[in-house]
């Protein structure tokens, strides 16, 4: 939470001239500041309970939808579904130059390039690719608007058992590892795509899709 205390006109006073007794027991002013961006305010609503949370929202977007009646935990959620897709992103990008395309006939038209390939896959793949999705989501939907004050934030049980038997920090550590890759990821895929949309190539990975 955002701290300010401010001092008295004699303590202000005391602190550049001499001669000028500080009253007792006046508090110094001081404002809590971003561990992430030292130069603005700590956002109040970023109280540091949340894994990862150093600070960040320089456009104030945590204070808003605080003040909309929303709830960080859900904008936690949707960090960590974009950061592991583009984890995934980040790897497709690259997987068919580095190492071939998927064995089936409808592949071996696709271009290489994942920016016309997206334009190229048939329809009957593209619709079992939606279908997939809405089906993931609907499940997921149920289990974070499900009110449930139990619910872990980003646990539907895939890959749970790998924390099985660590103490609470192995497991904050664990989490701030994801959470690391995912910031990583999401910036990484950004700059995949536009190094590719200007220059044709991904180098040092790709010389020329």
């Amino acid at each position: 939470l955002q701290l300010c205390c401010v001092g008295s006109p004699l303590s202000l006073a005391g602190a550049s001239a001499p001669g000028v007794a500080m009253r007792a027991g006046t508090p110094a002013m001081a404002v809590e500041r971003s561990a992430s961006i030292p130069f603005l305010k700590k956002p109040p609503a970023l109280d540091g309970s949340m894994v990862g949370d150093v600070g960040f929202d320089p456009l104030g977007i945590s204070t808003t939808i605080i003040e909309l009646g929303g709830d960080l935990r859900y904008v936690r959620e949707a960090e960590l579904m974009h950061g592991r897709q583009a984890m995934l992103a980040t790897v497709g990008f690259v997987f068919p130059k580095l190492f071939g395309k998927l064995p089936v006939d409808w592949a071996k038209d696709i271009s290489l390039n994942p920016l016309e390939a997206q334009y190229q896959i048939p329809p009957v793949a593209l619709g079992q690719i939606a279908i997939s999705i809405a089906i993931a989501e609907g499940l997921r939907s149920r289990i974070v608007f499900s009110n449930d004050p139990d619910y872990v934030v980003g646990d539907h049980g895939f890959g749970a058992g790998m924390l099985k038997g660590k103490s609470e920090a192995q497991v904050k550590d664990m989490k701030m590892k994801e959470l690391a890759h995912c910031r990583l990821a999401m910036v990484a895929i950004t700059g995949m795509f536009f190094q590719t949309a200007i220059t044709g190539s991904l180098y040092p990975l790709v010389d020329k899709f």
